[in-house]
């Protein structure tokens, strides 16, 4: 990788090449390529360089750079010819430093216009490379996870200490309800919370807000949460009268088996999956070896529950560390263990980039 021209690097479009600039970028679609200059810089708002793999373009990007970057129609344009290369490259000062090809993975649009676009590197970029066009940042403050204290006893405690910490509150449009006094009180603290932290209901699978709660076809229990392609359930014993606290939770997909953890600790659980799931930063390793576990696991403190999901076939424990979650659960392979890792601020997983993982994402 060499430093060229600004003007050099647009020159690779070809003559009478057209310039749009977009969000943080400069992108020049010629009869030769497809070329973007991106700034440097780590702005989620204006993309670039979003791991060693991965170049984000973000829009509004008009029709002509939709067209190019996802290519004619495969069926309305039979043997079409292959779309022009895309050549990637990051502003340094009057400069610039190509850093590879790209090859689109992902496009988003409306009505034509490119909202979001992304493209694969390639090749991948190294450390130094990566720390060159997207500088590390400095990291804001992150409270350290002390909330893990009160997980036995005292998890509602615990969950609203970490969703705090985790999720901005909002503005509710309307006073939201309260919860009917018929319900668990983790369950009605739980909504309470949510009210203003509605993210906490999930984004993959999804806790029912207030007015979705259900008896299921049983009348005999209360669903509160769906799987994400609806085929399971979650439920607790539904008796207005009953004085039980803290309820089993009963998992319905095939069979009805009830979880490793009562409701107030589900909960819990269930939060820490759906931040781990929705975190802006993510790292993730499906095959890890078992020996590579402790070196993963030096940094991170344990929550001390039961495996969340193991009805399911899928028991997945969680570790935290200062502005991230992580879980773990069974690996693809035989003797591995899958690791999932979620943060709020990027730089919290720089301190996992010189493990010996092969990891499928690091956006450290």
């Amino acid at each position: 990788m060499s430093l060229v021209g600004i003007e050099a690097a647009l020159g690779l479009a070809g003559p009478d090449a057209e310039r749009f600039p977009v969000p943080g970028a400069l992108v020049a679609i010629g009869p030769a390529s497809t070329v973007v200059v991106a700034e440097p810089g780590d702005d989620p708002e204006a993309g670039g360089v979003w791991n060693a793999e991965e170049f984000r373009l973000l829009g509004p990007a008009p029709a002509s750079i939709t067209a190019r970057l996802m290519g004619p129609d495969p069926f309305g344009v039979p043997n079409a010819p292959p779309e022009p290369p895309v050549h990637l490259f990051v502003r340094l000062g009057d400069d610039c430093l190509g850093i590879g090809a790209g090859q689109v993975s992902m496009c988003d649009t409306s009505d034509g216009e490119l909202l979001s676009c992304h493209l694969r590197i390639s090749p991948p970029l190294s450390r130094a490379v990566l720390d060159t066009v997207r500088p590390p940042t400095p990291p804001p403050p992150l409270a350290a996870p002390d909330w893990v204290v009160d997980v036995r006893r005292a998890p509602g405690r615990a969950l609203e200490r970490f969703a705090t910490d985790w999720y901005l509150a909002t503005a509710a449009p309307e006073p939201p309800a309260d919860p009917p006094s018929s319900l668990p009180r983790s369950l009605a603290d739980f909504h309470r919370l949510a009210a203003h932290r509605p993210a906490l209901l999930g984004s993959q699978n999804r806790l029912l807000p207030v007015g979705g709660l259900r008896p299921d076809e049983s009348a005999a229990r209360l669903v509160f949460g769906i799987e994400s392609q609806g085929g399971r359930t979650w439920s607790i014993p539904w008796n207005p009268g009953s004085r039980d606290a803290d309820p089993v939770v009963w998992c319905e997909d095939a069979d009805l088996v009830p979880e490793e953890e009562p409701l107030s600790s589900f909960l819990l659980q269930f939060t820490l999956e759906e931040a781990t799931l929705a975190a802006p930063y993510q790292a993730l390793c499906t095959n890890l070896p078992t020996r590579l576990l402790p070196s993963l696991e030096s940094g991170l403190r344990r929550v001390p529950l039961r495996p969340f999901l193991a009805p399911a076939g899928a028991p997945t424990t969680f570790l935290v560390a200062a502005g991230l979650v992580a879980r773990t659960g069974p690996g693809w392979e035989e003797g591995s263990t899958e690791v999932h890792l979620g943060a709020r601020h990027r730089s919290a997983l720089r301190p996992f980039a010189p493990l010996d993982i092969a990891w499928q994402r690091f956006d450290g």
